[in-house]
């Protein structure tokens, strides 16, 4: 059942975020109505930031609409996207949510895009709502630990073109709609050697 929740004059809709719990966990009612009373709604225009390096903001966030990319940036100024988020992603600095440490990470809509979040206390009530949240989340930890170790494998072993390849098969709506500079830096290669690779023509494997 659709979940419409009102703030500051506006309806924002939690069924996405429960029916993507829903494939893990079972929810009680209880637990549905603590779900709604402490989930939180933000806009986030394109360019702006949810998370800036040397920031602090303890945000669990689960992408409803838009992408967000997190990055980090070499003493060159270099940017390397470490992945983006889409809608039924969850994104946030972990240490900085735990840790309360400035974050490293930038966390920047690349489109404009709406957001669901807890905040670390809001997170720590919703646990106490019941166990099915934090057998939800320790889900959600293990697969980002899984797809982590992916990610680097897949940096240290795959070719650039392969890269790209795995790139397009997991983002391949948003291949279409991102500026090549983004494409470039999360497969590890400058944009000029990006526009070289692609006027040689790209090999599928």
């Amino acid at each position: 059942m659709t979940k419409l929740i009102q703030i500051t004059g506006s309806k924002f809709d939690t069924s996405s975020l429960e029916n993507h719990i829903k494939t893990y966990v079972s929810l009680s009612e209880n637990e549905i109505l603590a779900l709604n009373s402490l989930v939180q709604y933000r806009k986030i225009k394109k360019n702006q930031y949810l998370l800036h390096e040397g920031g602090v903001a303890a945000m669990s966030s689960y992408v409803l609409s838009g992408c967000l990319r997190t990055y980090i940036t070499d003493n060159r100024g270099t940017e390397h996207i470490l992945g983006f988020s889409t809608p039924g992603w969850w994104t946030g600095n972990l240490q900085n949510f735990y840790t309360d440490k400035p974050s490293q990470l930038n966390i920047q809509a690349i489109l404009d895009t709406e957001i669901l979040f807890f905040t670390k206390e809001t997170k720590e009530k919703l646990f106490l709502s019941g166990t099915a949240f934090e057998r939800y989340f320790r889900i959600l930890t293990e697969r980002s630990l899984i797809a982590f170790q992916e990610r680097t494998l897949e940096i240290l072993s795959l070719t650039a073109e392969e890269r790209y390849w795995k790139f397009y098969s997991q983002y391949p709506d948003l291949m279409l709609k991102l500026p090549q500079k983004y494409v470039a830096g999360y497969i590890g290669v400058t944009p000029e050697f990006l526009s070289k690779m692609k006027s040689n023509g790209l090999r599928r494997p």
